[in-house]
C-alpha cells in the first residue's frame, strides 16, 4: 500500500466513518465510539455521502455494525486477558483506531502499542493534538516502515517483551497483504510467550457469498482500489485456520455472522451479516525466541 506523506490510509477513514455512523442507531451501540468522526477528519463527509449513495440502506447497517463488531471483540478479549495477568496489547495497522483514547480503565492494566506507517501515524497524532486529545502514558507509538524494518525489530525497539503474554490484534488488513507477508507476520508473533493470543479479520472469496454481502464486499473492494489498496489475499475458514496451525497457533476460534448476533445483537431478529469478512482467534503455543 502506497500512503501519502502525512495522511491516513484512506481505508482508515472508511472505517472510523462507520464506527461514527453506527452511534446514528439507537443505543445500546455494539461499540460507542465519540472520537470516530473526528479522527477520520475532512474527508469523513465525503465518504459518509458515497456509502449512502452506493450501498442500501441494510447494506450499510451491515457494513457498519460489522465494523463495530470487529473492533469490539479484541477490546473484549484484552478486558479478559487483563483480569489474567496480560499487560501488553498490540493493536497491528492501528489506523485511526481510538481503544487507546476511550479505554481509560484498561490502559490502568495493559500498555498498549499502536503498529502504523510512520506516515499515516504521524497523521493521526497531529489529529488527535488538533482534537486536543492527550495520548496516554501507557501506550507507546510503533511507527514501521516494512520495506527497511521487520515487525519483530520494531516492536523491540518500541519496548515490547517478547517473553511476556501479550494480545496482538489485526483488524481489516490482511485482505491488503500478500499471502507470504501474512505468514511472516504470524510466525513472528508466534515467538512471543505462550499463551500469547491473536484476533484477526480475513476476507472471504467472492464467489462464497450471499447477495448482501456482495453488495458490502464490492463497494468497499471498488473504494479500496480507487484509494490504491487492492484486496489480495482471500481466504476460506478452513484455509485460514491451517496458515494459524502452520505458524504456531491452537484454541483457534472462529467468529462469524452467528456468533457476532449471538454476542452482540441476541435477540434480534433484524441484524444480518453477510460473512464476507469473518474473526478469528488463536493463542500461541510452543517457545519464545
Amino acid at each position: 500500500m502506497k500512503l501519502t506523506a502525512r495522511r491516513p490510509s484512506r481505508t482508515a477513514v472508511l472505517t472510523a466513518v462507520a464506527r461514527a455512523l453506527h452511534r446514528e442507531e439507537p443505543p445500546p451501540w455494539v461499540l460507542d465510539d465519540p472520537l470516530a468522526l473526528g479522527l477520520a477528519g475532512d474527508d469523513a463527509s465525503d465518504v459518509i455521502r458515497r456509502l449512502r449513495a452506493e450501498l442500501s440502506p441494510q447494506a450499510l447497517l451491515t457494513f457498519t455494525r460489522w465494523v463495530c463488531v470487529r473492533a469490539r471483540l479484541p477490546e473484549d478479549i484484552v478486558e479478559t486477558a487483563a483480569a489474567d495477568g496480560v499487560e501488553q496489547y498490540v493493536i497491528l495497522g492501528a489506523g485511526l483506531d481510538s481503544f487507546a483514547y476511550r479505554r481509560s480503565d484498561l490502559l490502568s492494566q495493559v500498555r498498549v502499542f499502536e503498529v502504523d506507517h510512520p506516515a499515516s501515524q504521524a497523521w493521526k497524532r497531529q489529529r488527535l493534538e488538533e482534537m486536543r486529545i492527550r495520548p496516554p502514558d501507557n501506550l507507546t507509538y510503533a511507527p514501521i516502515d516494512f520495506e527497511n524494518q521487520t515487525l519483530r525489530q520494531g516492536l523491540k525497539t518500541a519496548g515490547f517483551d517478547f517473553s511476556a503474554r501479550a494480545v496482538f490484534s489485526w483488524i481489516g488488513v490482511t485482505m491488503y497483504l500478500t499471502v507470504e507477508a501474512i505468514r511472516a507476520t504470524l510466525a513472528t508473533i508466534a515467538t512471543c510467550a505462550p499463551g500469547t493470543r491473536i484476533v484477526l479479520t480475513y476476507n472471504q472469496p467472492h464467489s462464497t457469498l450471499n447477495e448482501l454481502a456482495r453488495e458490502v464486499e464490492t463497494t468497499i473492494r471498488r473504494f479500496a482500489n480507487e484509494s490504491g489498496e487492492p484486496f489480495v489475499s482471500l481466504f476460506s475458514p478452513a484455509e485460514i485456520e491451517e496458515l494459524l496451525k502452520e505458524t504456531g497457533f491452537t484454541e483457534i476460534a472462529h467468529f462469524g455472522p452467528e456468533e457476532a448476533i449471538r454476542a452482540y445483537f441476541p435477540g434480534r431478529s433484524d441484524v444480518h451479516f453477510g460473512g464476507a469478512q469473518r474473526l478469528i482467534t488463536a493463542t500461541v503455543v510452543g517457545k519464545h525466541i
